[in-house]
């Protein structure tokens, strides 16, 4: 009778384990789906900045690459209007226009925007 009563009480506490596991988990659901829309503005917000962020970058590579092919031209110009003037080659300097845009990875704030 012992056997008998210790396995129904294995049964009911497997039963009672499980019982809870359900209402936690339902629970757990609910809760997300109470979240959706308070997090619904935040996602689209931050997708947007993720599209800003990528076309600033993109256009800022765009930008580079424009800057580079006309400090190119400015050089082969450059160069042959010296030859030409000197009759000689001058050195080719280490700095580029695009160096001195970028300001050796500085950022320096305008007075405006310090205030």
């Amino acid at each position: 009778m012992s056997i008998f009563l210790a396995i129904v009480a294995f049964f009911m506490a497997f039963g009672a384990l499980w019982f809870t596991s359900e209402i936690a988990r339902r629970l757990d659901l609910r809760d997300r789906s109470a979240l959706q829309p308070q997090l619904a503005p935040l996602h689209d917000s931050l997708r947007r900045a993720e599209r800003q962020i990528r076309d600033l970058a993109l256009g800022l590579e765009a930008a580079e690459r424009e800057i580079q092919a006309m400090n190119m031209r400015h050089r082969t110009s450059q160069t042959g209007f010296s030859a030409s003037l000197h009759g000689n080659i001058p050195a080719e300097s280490n700095v580029t226009s695009l160096d001195i845009l970028r300001g050796a990875q500085r950022f320096y704030p305008s007075e405006t925007l310090k205030n």
